[in-house]
């Protein structure tokens, strides 16, 4: 009984392995999907994607309807690391972060192996990244000087900013002192 058991499992965990995709279909879907991450595709969205893939549409179209193939299943290698980034940046602080921050980020936990170093390295790097403003001290400030840019800000002008804000100043002395930090 126990050998009809297992010869079922095992038949059972090679039925479902992962698919291999022969080479002309890696070819021609990541023409159209240089993401593809064929480990994670089944048999059945290998065999869609290039069936679009060789179909007549325009090759936009064919992008296009092979990255709605995938989307679902599988996630683009970018948004894998986005992934892992949550594990070491809350989300929060991953939404705040600027361009420049996350690509440094991704950069840090794509070169290294050690997850206690990669932490390690994250938590230094971060200590240096200038916090946003949250949208509503944005739209506060918008009120009091809308025609200044909020999007690029120092750590020293986001502190400044916000220490007028919520200072117990009227309006107009945290106009001009707005004005003055953004100047």
């Amino acid at each position: 009984m126990k050998r009809l058991l297992t010869a079922t499992a095992l038949s059972t965990i090679v039925a479902t392995s992962a698919f291999a995709a022969s080479e002309a279909e890696m070819n021609a879907i990541t023409m159209y999907y240089p993401d593809a991450n064929f480990e994670a595709l089944s048999d059945d969205q290998v065999t869609e994607m290039f069936a679009v893939a060789n179909s007549g549409a325009s090759d936009t179209d064919k992008r296009s309807q092979i990255e709605e193939i995938a989307s679902a299943d599988n996630p683009s290698a970018s948004t894998a690391v986005e992934q892992d980034l949550q594990v070491y940046v809350p989300e929060w602080r991953l939404d705040e972060m600027s361009s420049a921050e996350r690509e440094q980020m991704v950069a840090l936990v794509t070169e290294s192996d050690d997850p206690a170093e990669t932490r390690v390295q994250i938590v230094d790097s971060m200590s240096d990244a200038a916090p946003n403003l949250t949208t509503g001290e944005v739209s506060a400030l918008e009120q009091l000087v809308p025609e200044a840019d909020y999007s690029v800000l120092s750590t020293e002008q986001v502190n400044d900013l916000r220490a007028t804000l919520y200072g117990g100043a009227d309006d107009s002395e945290k106009k001009s002192d707005i004005e003055r930090i953004m100047s």
